[in-house]
């Protein structure tokens, strides 16, 4: 009788997914779940498979000995891409499964700035009428730094109010949404003339610091930026900075170089800046579990997995 595959759950919601996956019926495969990293764990010593979040698989790694692949439940990898972690090991991430959510998060704060929501709820707080113009979208020109499976769906959505849209990515990528992208060596170019820029790139070396404190000045005093995608792209105290003293319009951050963001931080303070504490796309397992399954099934038949990571490259 052939040996039964054997899957470790690590997460916080660790039986959601067993649910899910186990309603599935995988031949083959026994499931164990956990909170937490036990290294003296049988479950986790004889596990040919580890699904769940990095920051609990990063910890459970030296100890998986039979370890043969990976499943993240998050979108990002950076605690598995740490040095002197082992990478003997085949690695799947996320994709096509965030871009809704993240279009719908972009979205809202694109309509929230425009028709002065907050202000005209001060206002109402006030006892103020406030018959201010609201702005529109319309017409607003609208940048996207990265162009992966998020950044397109964003630009879908966002195009249909009327927004011109321009991209920047490492490499050369098209898009029906996408008036044009712009490479690396084309930065400044990029940020000179737009209305919103949202940032939706991966966590890698060469995006450490991007957004620093010459792109800020070289931005539209009125320019709001977005940040969905990971906190190392941004020199935080370059933000606060251009904030306080309004070369640009506002911030909408929604991911941090530390989290959570520390009480002294000076983004508390900050004006025009709004921070919602990296709810922009959650993991689910109603989400994230059907990808393990079709991998799974790929896993069986000796078929190339889905969203398999390039660790040298980090996504």
């Amino acid at each position: 009788m052939a040996r039964q595959t054997k899957l470790l759950i690590l997460a916080s919601d660790a039986e959601a997914y067993q649910q899910a996956i186990v309603e599935a019926d995988l031949p083959g495969l026994t499931v164990a779940v956990s909170g937490a990293v036990d290294k003296e764990s049988p479950a986790l010593q004889g596990c040919d498979i580890l699904l769940g979040s990095p920051d609990l698989l990063c910890q459970a790694l030296p100890h998986a000995r039979r370890l043969k692949w990976v499943q993240s439940t998050w979108a990002g990898i950076t605690p598995l891409l740490a040095a002197g972690l082992r990478r003997d090991y085949l690695l799947t991430g996320i994709k096509e499964v965030f871009g809704p959510l993240m279009a719908e998060y972009v979205l809202c704060h694109l309509l929230t700035h425009e028709r002065r929501f907050l202000q005209r709820y001060r206002s109402q707080q006030a006892g103020q009428w406030d018959e201010s113009p609201p702005g529109t979208l319309r017409g607003k020109r609208l940048g996207i730094m990265g162009l992966g499976s998020i950044g397109r769906e964003i630009a879908r959505v966002v195009a249909g109010l009327g927004v011109r849209i321009v991209g920047f990515s490492r490499s050369q990528s098209s898009c029906p949404a996408i008036e044009r992208c712009y490479l690396p060596a084309e930065l400044f170019d990029f940020v000179r003339n737009l209305d919103y820029l949202v940032a939706v790139l991966p966590d890698t070396p060469a995006t450490t610091g991007l957004i620093d404190a010459k792109v800020l000045s070289t931005m539209r005093n009125s320019a709001v930026l977005i940040n969905v995608g990971r906190g190392n792209v941004l020199d935080e105290a370059a933000l606060a900075r251009a904030l306080s003293e309004k070369k640009i319009g506002g911030a909408v951050l929604d991911v941090f170089a530390e989290e959570p963001l520390p009480a002294s931080h000076p983004l508390w303070q900050t004006p025009n800046t709004i921070l919602t504490f990296h709810t922009a796309a959650p993991s689910s397992a109603e989400l994230i579990a059907p990808i393990f399954i079709d991998n799974y099934h790929r896993w069986l038949g000796g078929e190339e997995l889905l969203n398999i990571v390039d660790f040298n490259r980090g996504y």
